[in-house]
């Protein structure tokens, strides 16, 4: 019916779709990340820094180091030698876990459960547990804090931009909050926990850009403000810097779920996910087929709907969107629900999410161990 709008679609998210999101324009570093060795304290490191004349722009104590600016790379190379330094990488660029669609807006009337809410077995715990009183941490783009279909569940917002403010201006993170914990309120959709607390912190563009100095401040944050699970729908390259953020979060018991990627194939699943410490989410959809878009490799831990997820949207809006970004949180979700029953560590919350999914049939390498199964997890630990 309106061809001239499918052309453009296709051309995006064909055969040649994921190579495409991964041919992002590349920029030149501006601050590096300098991190200390565990027995030296980041004071005396922040002053050895700046005795190289170099300018630190913030600290990152979660992983006793700084965030400093380029003004000569040289000087670099010189304090890379100091026998007090662990590492000095760039403090590179991720993206959110999303595909471009030409999906739109829906303006729902009364309330529907969405099909990857009741593919994973949500529904029939609730009687038993909407997840009430648990911390879920999202580092995104943001909530819409007003959203009816959320504002009830949103407890703490906060952000680590440049910009200091905590609207969704993408409307990224406010679709993730949903799959997690829109409300069961007859208006829109129903989250797979909908009683749970949403902690968010925006640490991602409107354009869906963030740094791994972001990332580290965002998990901080989810830290300080003593989050049980974190929802991470996105994508870096390695980087030592976010390694030891992450081993850091999980030494204190934070169950930490991520998006495997969307760049299709295998051996391409990116980071938070790639790190043992995190549960890594590849995406199905609703024919329970792996999503061509899914990312693969030997780091996956299970899946999750991902293919045409409807959830809420920045602006009190409701929008249908792709991704293992939306594959993610229903898997964070699910922690949530198992938390509210058990005081289980992330070592043993991720055995319980894994022993009790669904074998597809497909390969391990792109479903890990299958479909996640709420219903069967929460009998597992009852």
């Amino acid at each position: 019916m309106y061809p001239l709008l499918l052309i453009p679609y296709y051309l995006l998210v064909g055969a040649a779709g994921a190579m495409l999101l991964n041919q992002h324009i590349s920029k030149a570093p501006k601050y590096k990340i300098v991190g200390f060795k565990s027995d030296y304290t980041l004071r005396k490191g922040q002053t050895l820094v700046e005795d190289y004349g170099i300018k630190v722009k913030k600290r990152l104590p979660l992983i006793n180091a700084c965030l400093c600016e380029i003004e000569d790379a040289g000087v670099f190379k010189s304090l890379a030698k100091d026998p007090v330094i662990e590492f000095i990488e760039d403090d590179y660029e991720g993206w959110i876990q999303v595909m471009p669609t030409l999906s739109l807006e829906i303006k729902k009337q009364g309330q529907e459960i969405p099909w990857g809410v009741k593919r994973i077995g949500a529904p029939s715990v609730w009687q038993d547990t909407t997840g009430k009183g648990v911390r879920v941490g999202i580092i995104d783009t943001g909530v819409d804090l007003d959203h009816p279909d959320l504002k009830d569940n949103v407890k703490m917002a906060g952000w680590v931009l440049d910009c200091q403010n905590i609207v969704d201006d993408n409307g990224h993170g406010s679709h993730v909050a949903g799959t997690i914990a829109a409300l069961d309120n007859d208006i829109g959709v129903v989250g797979v926990a909908p009683k749970v607390q949403i902690y968010a912190v925006k640490a991602f563009t409107k354009s869906g850009r963030g740094n791994v100095s972001d990332v580290i401040e965002g998990l901080n944050w989810c830290v300080e403000n003593k989050v049980q699970v974190i929802n991470m729908s996105f994508g870096f390259k390695n980087s030592k810097a976010l390694e030891k953020a992450i081993k850091e979060v999980y030494k204190r018991n934070i169950v930490m779920v991520a998006a495997a990627g969307n760049s299709g194939g295998n051996n391409n699943v990116m980071y938070p996910a790639g790190y043992p410490e995190v549960i890594a989410v590849a995406a199905s959809n609703s024919d329970d087929k792996v999503a061509w878009f899914s990312s693969g490799g030997p780091q996956i831990d299970v899946m999750a709907p991902g293919a045409g997820i409807l959830s809420t949207y920045k602006d009190g809006g409701y929008k249908t969107m792709s991704g293992t970004s939306m594959a993610s949180p229903h898997v964070a979700a699910a922690c949530a629900l198992l938390l509210s029953k058990s005081k289980l560590d992330p070592k043993a919350v991720k055995q319980v999410i894994i022993d009790t999914a669904r074998d597809l049939g497909h390969s391990k390498t792109k479903q890990g161990a299958g479909l996640i199964d709420i219903s069967k997890a929460i009998a597992a630990v009852n």
